[in-house]
C-alpha cells in the first residue's frame, strides 16, 4: 500500500499528461523495474555496511535494489561511479543511479532516481525519498550513470514528453503510431503552432500534428494531409487568406 501511495504522488502529473496525450506511454525498462523494487524497501533503517533488507548503507541499497533486478553493482559508490553510461540532470529517467560527494571527494553517496526530480536513498535516517532540488543535493550532486536501462519510446520528464530511439533522445521530426509528433533540438515534445521549412503546422496538446480544420485564437484554419497550412485558397467552400485564417 505504501509504494501505491508513492507511486500515485509521483506520477500525478505524467498521468495528466498521459490523459492529454493518449497515445503515449511510458517507455517499458529496466529502469522502471528498479525504481519499483526500491520503493519496497522504504523505512528500512540505516546501517553501516548494510546490504540487506535488516538494514542499508547507500551503495548496499543501490546493489542490493539491482541485484533483485538481475544485474550485479560493484559494492562501494565510488566503484559503481566508474560503471555504466554518464547520463546528464536533464536526461535522466527511472532507475538511473545519482551520486553525490558527501563526506569525501568523488563519489561517496549513491541514490536511485525516481522521476520528477526525486530520488530514493539510503540516508542517514534509513531509506527515504529525497529531492535533487534540494540545496545540500544540488551542492555535492557530482553525476549519474545509467546501467542495465534500454530505454526506447516516449518518456516523460521535467514535465516534457522525449522520444528515444536506442537511448539515443530523438529531434525533429518522428513518427509514432503512424502519428507525426515534432522535438525541439533539446528533444522535447512541442505543442501550438510550428514554422518549420518555410510552413506553419499545429501540434495538438497531444503533440501530434494536426491536419484539417483546427480553431485557433477564435479563427479557423485548414491544415493539409501533410500538416502544412493551407492559404490563400478555398477549402470546403471557404475563403483562407494569406494568414491562413478563414476570412468570415
Amino acid at each position: 500500500m505504501k509504494k501505491l501511495m508513492v507511486r500515485g504522488l509521483l506520477s500525478c502529473s505524467l498521468l495528466l499528461s498521459g490523459l492529454m496525450g493518449g497515445h503515449k506511454t511510458e517507455a517499458a525498462t529496466f529502469g522502471d523495474k528498479v525504481a519499483d523494487i526500491a520503493l519496497d524497501y522504504i523505512g528500512v533503517p540505516y546501517v553501516w555496511g548494510g546490504t540487506s533488507p535488516k538494514g542499508f548503507d547507500c551503495s548496499g541499497f543501490t546493489s542490493f535494489t539491482y541485484k533483485q533486478a538481475g544485474v550485479t553493482l560493484p559494492r562501494t559508490a565510488s566503484d559503481q561511479y566508474t560503471k555504466g553510461q554518464a547520463v546528464s540532470k536533464s536526461n535522466l529517467t527511472e532507475g538511473d543511479l545519482v551520486f553525490f560527494s558527501t563526506y569525501k571527494a568523488g563519489a561517496s553517496h549513491v541514490g536511485i532516481y525516481l522521476g520528477d526530480n526525486k530520488f530514493v536513498h539510503a540516508s542517514s535516517s534509513g531509506v527515504k525519498i529525497s529531492s535533487l532540488g534540494e540545496s545540500y543535493y544540488t551542492s555535492t550532486y557530482i553525476g549519474s550513470k545509467r546501467i542495465g536501462n534500454t530505454t526506447n519510446g516516449w518518456v516523460h520528464s521535467g514535465s516534457k514528453w522525449y522520444f528515444y530511439k536506442n537511448e539515443v533522445k530523438q529531434t525533429g521530426w518522428i513518427k509514432d503510431n503512424n502519428l507525426w509528433y515534432y522535438l525541439d533540438s533539446n528533444g522535447a515534445m512541442e505543442t501550438g503552432w510550428l514554422f518549420w521549412n518555410n510552413n506553419w503546422y499545429y501540434l495538438e496538446a497531444s503533440g501530434k500534428m494536426a491536419t484539417g480544420w483546427i480553431r485557433s485564437a477564435d479563427k479557423w484554419y485548414f491544415l493539409k494531409s501533410d500538416g502544412s497550412m493551407a492559404k490563400s485558397t478555398t477549402i470546403d467552400g471557404y475563403v483562407l487568406g494569406s494568414d491562413g485564417a478563414w476570412t468570415e
